[in-house]
């Protein structure tokens, strides 16, 4: 019999909720232990026993607004080999693309970003996706959409921004907003992203630490 998988619930204006997780990471890989099965995660960005919540959205003014997401926002480059599948309402700015394939991610025009796909291998066009965390960013091989790359479900406190979760975690969330895919997915706990519960980068112009 399959193993249930983690589940993470969505409370109005109030932290993450997660059951059943095993696999709790620092930025650096390190396992973060957890005191019980059932764990509540800050994403008001103001707890002072981070990446825990510690009570204080009750009095710093956090609301929970847009729940529901911004939707999807697919855009399809085609390339002679790979498809590359950009949602980038999902996008969490950590640069993977731009780092490690920098000739196919991102062109511009008239505002809008394009991929090139056969600026580069195509190898090396699957191995920058694989490590975009937010699932912004897929690929298609021959028509097939390729998103499962991860299955230990587990979740990782990335440093200074999002919560990178993986391996088909569940994502409860009353007001309906879901991930492209439960594969991998970035939650938002800096508090101001427009597009909760998902990360949206807001976190670098907001200056969010870890430290404070």
């Amino acid at each position: 019999m399959a193993e249930d998988k983690p589940t993470i619930d969505v409370m109005e204006s109030a932290p993450f909720i997660v059951k059943g997780l095993k696999n709790l990471y620092d930025a650096d890989g390190n396992n973060i232990e957890m005191a019980k099965d059932v764990i509540a995660l800050c994403r008001c960005g103001g707890s002072q026993n981070k990446p825990f919540c510690d009570g204080t959205h009750r009095g710093n003014g956090f609301k929970g607004d847009n729940e529901g997401g911004k939707g999807h926002e697919l855009r399809e480059s085609e390339g002679e080999e790979v498809t590359v599948v950009d949602d980038r309402n999902l996008c969490c700015f950590a640069s993977a693309c731009s780092a490690g394939a920098p000739s196919v991610f991102f062109k511009r025009e008239d505002g809008q970003r394009f991929a090139k796909p056969d600026a580069s291998s195509a190898q090396e066009v699957i191995d920058t996706i694989r490590k975009c965390p937010s699932g912004s960013l897929l690929y298609k091989l021959k028509g097939e959409l390729q998103d499962q790359y991860f299955s230990t479900a587990e979740i990782q406190i990335l440093k200074d921004g999002p919560i990178a979760v993986r391996g088909g975690i569940v994502l409860n969330n009353p007001d309906g907003g879901q991930p492209k895919t439960t594969s991998h997915y970035t939650l938002c706990r800096c508090g101001h992203s427009t597009n909760k519960p998902f990360c949206d980068g807001a976190h670098s112009d907001a200056g969010f630490s870890d430290a404070s």
